[in-house]
Protein backbone atom coordinates (compact mmCIF):
# COMPACT_ATOMS: atom_id res chain seq x y z
CA UNK A 1 0.00 0.00 0.00
CA UNK A 2 1.04 3.27 -0.90
CA UNK A 3 1.78 6.20 1.90
CA UNK A 4 0.84 9.56 1.55
CA UNK A 5 2.18 13.38 2.75
CA UNK A 6 -1.16 15.30 3.51
CA UNK A 7 -1.33 18.59 5.38
CA UNK A 8 -4.94 19.20 7.48
CA UNK A 9 -6.47 21.61 9.44
CA UNK A 10 -8.70 20.32 12.62
CA UNK A 11 -10.70 22.33 14.90
CA UNK A 12 -9.08 22.62 18.47
CA UNK A 13 -10.75 22.54 21.64
CA UNK A 14 -10.63 25.99 23.59
CA UNK A 15 -8.73 25.12 26.11
CA UNK A 16 -7.02 20.86 26.42
CA UNK A 17 -9.96 18.59 28.04
CA UNK A 18 -12.15 21.62 28.10
CA UNK A 19 -14.99 19.21 25.94
CA UNK A 20 -16.06 22.78 24.47
CA UNK A 21 -14.81 23.84 20.73
CA UNK A 22 -12.91 27.54 20.51
CA UNK A 23 -14.12 29.92 17.79
CA UNK A 24 -13.50 28.91 14.29
CA UNK A 25 -9.81 30.38 14.59
CA UNK A 26 -8.94 27.88 16.85
CA UNK A 27 -7.39 25.15 15.14
CA UNK A 28 -4.40 23.18 14.77
CA UNK A 29 -2.44 22.26 11.50
CA UNK A 30 -0.61 19.06 11.13
CA UNK A 31 1.25 16.47 8.54
CA UNK A 32 0.08 13.18 8.38
CA UNK A 33 2.56 10.50 6.79
CA UNK A 34 1.53 7.34 6.73
CA UNK A 35 -1.17 4.99 4.57
CA UNK A 36 -3.07 6.04 1.99
CA UNK A 37 -5.98 3.85 3.47
CA UNK A 38 -6.43 2.08 6.69
CA UNK A 39 -9.40 -0.09 7.36
CA UNK A 40 -10.93 0.40 10.93
CA UNK A 41 -12.90 -1.95 12.81
CA UNK A 42 -16.54 -0.72 14.03
CA UNK A 43 -18.97 -1.79 16.66
CA UNK A 44 -22.01 -3.48 15.03
CA UNK A 45 -24.47 -1.61 17.92
CA UNK A 46 -23.37 1.50 18.79
CA UNK A 47 -21.62 2.43 15.37
CA UNK A 48 -18.76 3.59 17.24
CA UNK A 49 -14.85 2.91 16.47
CA UNK A 50 -13.33 0.19 18.71
CA UNK A 51 -10.02 2.06 17.87
CA UNK A 52 -8.84 -1.39 16.19
CA UNK A 53 -7.39 -1.15 12.49
CA UNK A 54 -6.59 -4.75 10.39
CA UNK A 55 -4.92 -4.86 7.04
CA UNK A 56 -6.46 -4.21 3.55
CA UNK A 57 -5.94 -8.12 3.27
CA UNK A 58 -7.99 -9.09 6.38
CA UNK A 59 -10.34 -6.59 5.27
CA UNK A 60 -11.43 -8.32 2.07
CA UNK A 61 -13.29 -11.04 4.50
CA UNK A 62 -13.57 -9.11 7.69
CA UNK A 63 -17.21 -8.59 6.98
CA UNK A 64 -18.56 -11.92 5.73
CA UNK A 65 -17.18 -13.45 9.03
CA UNK A 66 -18.54 -11.16 11.75
CA UNK A 67 -21.47 -9.86 13.13
CA UNK A 68 -20.69 -8.09 16.36
CA UNK A 69 -17.92 -5.50 14.69
CA UNK A 70 -18.19 -4.37 11.05
CA UNK A 71 -14.99 -3.33 9.02
CA UNK A 72 -14.94 0.35 6.96
CA UNK A 73 -12.16 1.38 4.08
CA UNK A 74 -11.00 5.09 5.02
CA UNK A 75 -9.65 7.45 2.42
CA UNK A 76 -6.93 8.74 4.21
CA UNK A 77 -6.82 12.05 1.58
CA UNK A 78 -10.12 12.70 2.46
CA UNK A 79 -10.48 11.74 5.99
CA UNK A 80 -6.75 12.39 7.17
CA UNK A 81 -8.23 13.55 10.85
CA UNK A 82 -9.86 10.00 11.60
CA UNK A 83 -6.64 8.69 10.14
CA UNK A 84 -4.54 10.27 12.38
CA UNK A 85 -6.53 9.10 15.36
CA UNK A 86 -6.42 5.15 14.61
CA UNK A 87 -2.67 5.53 14.99
CA UNK A 88 -0.26 7.42 16.95
CA UNK A 89 2.99 7.05 14.72
CA UNK A 90 2.18 9.12 11.56
CA UNK A 91 3.47 12.58 12.71
CA UNK A 92 6.95 13.34 13.56
CA UNK A 93 6.56 14.27 17.10
CA UNK A 94 10.03 15.23 17.99
CA UNK A 95 9.78 18.09 15.55
CA UNK A 96 6.78 19.42 16.96
CA UNK A 97 6.75 22.44 19.21
CA UNK A 98 5.42 22.14 22.76
CA UNK A 99 3.77 24.86 25.28
CA UNK A 100 4.77 24.70 29.12
CA UNK A 101 2.55 25.41 31.76
CA UNK A 102 3.84 26.08 35.16
CA UNK A 103 2.17 24.39 37.73
CA UNK A 104 3.19 25.23 41.53
CA UNK A 105 3.96 22.60 43.89
CA UNK A 106 3.80 20.44 41.10
CA UNK A 107 6.11 19.19 37.88
CA UNK A 108 5.38 21.83 34.67
CA UNK A 109 2.24 20.97 32.58
CA UNK A 110 3.66 20.48 28.94
CA UNK A 111 1.28 19.91 25.70
CA UNK A 112 2.42 19.72 22.34
CA UNK A 113 1.56 22.78 20.43
CA UNK A 114 -0.73 22.49 18.68
CA UNK A 115 -2.81 19.49 20.79
CA UNK A 116 -2.48 16.54 18.95
CA UNK A 117 -5.43 14.94 17.69
CA UNK A 118 -5.32 12.35 20.19
CA UNK A 119 -6.29 15.02 22.94
CA UNK A 120 -8.44 16.48 21.50
CA UNK A 121 -11.06 14.06 20.38
CA UNK A 122 -12.54 10.96 21.76
CA UNK A 123 -11.45 8.33 18.89
CA UNK A 124 -14.01 5.16 20.62
CA UNK A 125 -17.06 7.98 20.40
CA UNK A 126 -16.61 8.56 17.17
CA UNK A 127 -19.45 7.40 15.15
CA UNK A 128 -19.47 5.88 11.60
CA UNK A 129 -23.14 6.08 9.54
CA UNK A 130 -23.21 3.35 7.56
CA UNK A 131 -26.08 4.69 5.32
CA UNK A 132 -23.85 7.47 3.52
CA UNK A 133 -20.54 5.77 4.47
CA UNK A 134 -19.24 8.63 6.35
CA UNK A 135 -18.15 9.65 9.69
CA UNK A 136 -20.61 11.86 12.06
CA UNK A 137 -19.68 15.21 12.43
CA UNK A 138 -18.57 17.29 14.81
CA UNK A 139 -16.66 14.54 16.62
CA UNK A 140 -16.92 14.09 19.85
CA UNK A 141 -14.31 16.01 22.06
CA UNK A 142 -11.67 14.32 24.79
CA UNK A 143 -12.47 14.11 28.55
CA UNK A 144 -9.87 14.75 30.71
CA UNK A 145 -7.52 11.62 31.54
CA UNK A 146 -8.32 11.90 35.34
CA UNK A 147 -10.64 14.38 37.27
CA UNK A 148 -10.65 15.51 41.06
CA UNK A 149 -12.48 12.51 42.63
CA UNK A 150 -10.05 10.21 41.40
CA UNK A 151 -7.24 12.40 42.07
CA UNK A 152 -8.26 12.84 45.87
CA UNK A 153 -8.82 8.90 45.89
CA UNK A 154 -5.30 8.59 44.50
CA UNK A 155 -3.95 11.26 47.54
CA UNK A 156 -5.76 9.13 50.17
CA UNK A 157 -3.91 5.92 48.99
CA UNK A 158 -0.57 7.52 49.17
CA UNK A 159 -0.68 9.05 52.33
CA UNK A 160 -2.20 5.44 53.53
CA UNK A 161 1.32 4.55 52.12
CA UNK A 162 3.01 7.04 53.90
CA UNK A 163 1.34 6.14 57.11
CA UNK A 164 2.96 2.37 56.59
CA UNK A 165 6.47 3.81 55.77
CA UNK A 166 7.04 6.38 58.46
CA UNK A 167 8.67 3.95 61.33
CA UNK A 168 10.92 5.26 63.52
CA UNK A 169 13.42 2.63 62.41
CA UNK A 170 14.42 4.88 59.67
CA UNK A 171 17.07 6.82 59.59
CA UNK A 172 16.33 10.68 60.94
CA UNK A 173 16.86 12.50 57.67
CA UNK A 174 14.98 10.13 55.74
CA UNK A 175 11.94 9.88 58.34
CA UNK A 176 11.83 13.48 58.05
CA UNK A 177 11.22 13.23 54.69
CA UNK A 178 8.70 11.07 54.50
CA UNK A 179 7.33 12.71 57.45
CA UNK A 180 7.26 15.97 55.41
CA UNK A 181 5.67 14.56 52.50
CA UNK A 182 2.52 13.29 54.82
CA UNK A 183 2.02 16.91 55.27
CA UNK A 184 2.07 17.47 51.53
CA UNK A 185 -0.30 15.07 51.16
CA UNK A 186 -2.36 16.45 53.90
CA UNK A 187 -2.35 19.89 52.13
CA UNK A 188 -2.73 18.69 49.00
CA UNK A 189 -6.13 19.48 48.00
CA UNK A 190 -6.05 23.07 49.73
CA UNK A 191 -2.63 23.57 47.88
CA UNK A 192 -4.34 23.16 44.76
CA UNK A 193 -7.68 25.07 45.80
CA UNK A 194 -9.83 21.53 45.04
CA UNK A 195 -10.64 22.21 49.19
CA UNK A 196 -11.59 25.26 51.36
CA UNK A 197 -8.50 26.17 54.19
CA UNK A 198 -10.67 27.68 56.89
CA UNK A 199 -8.53 30.26 58.97
CA UNK A 200 -9.28 31.65 62.54
CA UNK A 201 -10.32 34.75 62.14
CA UNK A 202 -10.57 35.76 65.93
CA UNK A 203 -9.74 33.08 68.37
CA UNK A 204 -12.44 33.75 71.03
CA UNK A 205 -12.28 32.84 74.51
CA UNK A 206 -13.50 29.80 76.70
CA UNK A 207 -13.05 26.94 74.11
CA UNK A 208 -12.29 23.26 75.09
CA UNK A 209 -10.47 21.09 72.24
CA UNK A 210 -13.36 18.59 70.56
CA UNK A 211 -16.08 21.68 70.42
CA UNK A 212 -17.91 21.68 66.94
CA UNK A 213 -19.12 24.39 64.46
CA UNK A 214 -20.64 23.72 61.28
CA UNK A 215 -20.12 26.06 59.04
CA UNK A 216 -23.10 26.55 56.97
CA UNK A 217 -23.11 29.78 55.64
CA UNK A 218 -24.57 29.69 51.60
CA UNK A 219 -22.11 32.83 50.75
CA UNK A 220 -19.57 30.49 49.79
CA UNK A 221 -21.51 27.90 48.31
CA UNK A 222 -22.01 29.72 44.64
CA UNK A 223 -25.35 29.48 44.52
CA UNK A 224 -25.29 25.62 44.46
CA UNK A 225 -26.41 23.07 47.10
CA UNK A 226 -23.07 22.43 48.97
CA UNK A 227 -22.05 20.39 52.42
CA UNK A 228 -21.73 22.27 54.91
CA UNK A 229 -18.15 22.40 56.51
CA UNK A 230 -17.93 20.75 60.19
CA UNK A 231 -15.01 23.06 62.31
CA UNK A 232 -13.47 21.08 65.43
CA UNK A 233 -11.45 22.64 67.23
CA UNK A 234 -7.69 20.43 67.96
CA UNK A 235 -6.45 23.09 70.34
CA UNK A 236 -6.64 25.69 72.47
CA UNK A 237 -4.93 28.70 74.62
CA UNK A 238 -3.79 27.69 78.34
CA UNK A 239 -5.55 29.83 80.71
CA UNK A 240 -8.34 31.73 77.62
CA UNK A 241 -9.53 28.78 75.63
CA UNK A 242 -8.71 30.96 72.32
CA UNK A 243 -8.77 28.35 69.75
CA UNK A 244 -5.70 27.86 67.88
CA UNK A 245 -6.16 25.29 65.82
CA UNK A 246 -9.06 23.72 64.08
CA UNK A 247 -9.95 20.70 62.06
CA UNK A 248 -12.17 20.63 59.68
CA UNK A 249 -13.83 17.40 57.25
CA UNK A 250 -15.19 17.93 53.71
CA UNK A 251 -14.68 20.96 52.63
CA UNK A 252 -14.24 20.17 48.66
CA UNK A 253 -15.32 23.17 46.60
CA UNK A 254 -13.59 21.51 43.33
CA UNK A 255 -17.27 20.72 42.34
CA UNK A 256 -19.07 24.02 42.85
CA UNK A 257 -15.98 26.88 43.42
CA UNK A 258 -13.86 26.54 40.79
CA UNK A 259 -12.14 30.46 41.11
CA UNK A 260 -10.87 31.73 44.06
CA UNK A 261 -12.33 33.28 46.59
CA UNK A 262 -12.39 34.37 50.17
CA UNK A 263 -15.36 34.63 52.63
CA UNK A 264 -14.84 36.45 55.76
CA UNK A 265 -17.08 35.61 59.11
CA UNK A 266 -18.53 32.72 57.92
CA UNK A 267 -22.05 32.18 59.57
CA UNK A 268 -21.89 28.92 62.00
CA UNK A 269 -23.93 26.86 63.98
CA UNK A 270 -23.60 24.70 67.06
CA UNK A 271 -22.96 24.71 70.88
CA UNK A 272 -19.69 25.10 71.96
CA UNK A 273 -17.96 25.99 75.55
CA UNK A 274 -16.40 29.13 73.97
CA UNK A 275 -17.59 32.40 72.28
CA UNK A 276 -16.40 35.21 70.08
CA UNK A 277 -14.71 32.93 68.00
CA UNK A 278 -14.82 33.67 63.96
CA UNK A 279 -13.66 31.82 60.83
CA UNK A 280 -13.06 33.08 56.84
CA UNK A 281 -13.01 30.62 54.11
CA UNK A 282 -10.31 31.07 51.39
CA UNK A 283 -8.81 28.66 48.50
CA UNK A 284 -6.77 29.45 45.05
CA UNK A 285 -8.75 28.84 41.52
CA UNK A 286 -8.63 25.38 41.59
CA UNK A 287 -6.04 23.39 39.15
CA UNK A 288 -7.03 21.71 36.53
CA UNK A 289 -6.86 17.85 38.32
CA UNK A 290 -4.65 16.82 34.62
CA UNK A 291 -1.98 18.69 34.94
CA UNK A 292 -1.33 18.07 38.60
CA UNK A 293 1.72 15.79 39.23
CA UNK A 294 1.65 14.37 42.84
CA UNK A 295 5.07 13.88 44.45
CA UNK A 296 6.30 10.63 45.22
CA UNK A 297 7.12 8.84 48.07
CA UNK A 298 10.80 9.46 49.41
CA UNK A 299 10.55 5.52 49.57
CA UNK A 300 9.57 5.01 46.46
Amino acid sequence: MTDITKQFTYALADEIYSQTLGDAANTGTLTYTGPAKKFAIVDATTNKLTTASITEEQFETYNDTNTESYAVEINCDSDTLVCSLLEKDDFDIDSLPTSTEIVANSDPFITYDPVLPENTYEVSEIQYDRSNQSFVQPFPLKAPPTDWQLLLSLRSNMLNAADRTASDDLPTALLNKVIAHKQYLRDFPVTFGANWDVIIGTAGTGYVVGDRMLISDPVFKNGQSAPDILVTVSAVASGTGAITAVTKTTGTAYAYHEEAGTYNDVFYTGTPTGTGATFNLTKIKTVKAFKITPKDNPLA
